[in-house]
C-alpha cells in the first residue's frame, strides 16, 4: 500500500488533479496516521527511557498536530519537487525517475 503511494506521488507524469484525487488522498491520510502513531510512540519511548516518564498529553497533542501538518505539506512539497525535477530533465521520464528513486531512497528516507 505505502509502496504504491510512493510510486504514485513520485511519478512526474501524475497530474495535480490525480494527486488530489480521493484514491491518492486516502492513501496519504492513512500513511500520515500510521507514521504519526509510530513517531509519537517512538518519542514517548525515548522520553520514558531517558527521563522515566512518557510525555504529557499537551505535548503529545502538539507533537501529533505538528507531525500531521508537516507530513501533509511534505507530500505536497515532494510532489512539487518531482514536477520540478521532471522539468529540469527536459521532461525525460526515465532520467527523472532514476534520479528521484536514487535521491529519495538514499537521502530522504535516511532522514
Amino acid at each position: 500500500m505505502l509502496t504504491k503511494l510512493y510510486l504514485d506521488t513520485t511519478n512526474p507524469r501524475l497530474t495535480w488533479n490525480a494527486f488530489f484525487s480521493t484514491k491518492i488522498m486516502s492513501l496519504i491520510i492513512i500513511s500520515i496516521i500510521v507514521h504519526t502513531i509510530i513517531y509519537t510512540v517512538f518519542c514517548n519511548m525515548v522520553s520514558f527511557i531517558f527521563f522515566g516518564k512518557i510525555l504529557n498529553n499537551s505535548i503529545n497533542i502538539r507533537l501529533i498536530l505538528s507531525l500531521i501538518i508537516f507530513m501533509f505539506f511534505g507530500y505536497i512539497g515532494r510532489f512539487i519537487h518531482v514536477k520540478q525535477v521532471y522539468k529540469d530533465f527536459n521532461y525525460n521520464y526515465e532520467k527523472s525517475k532514476e534520479y528521484l528513486d536514487i535521491h529519495y531512497n538514499s537521502w530522504i528516507f535516511m532522514g
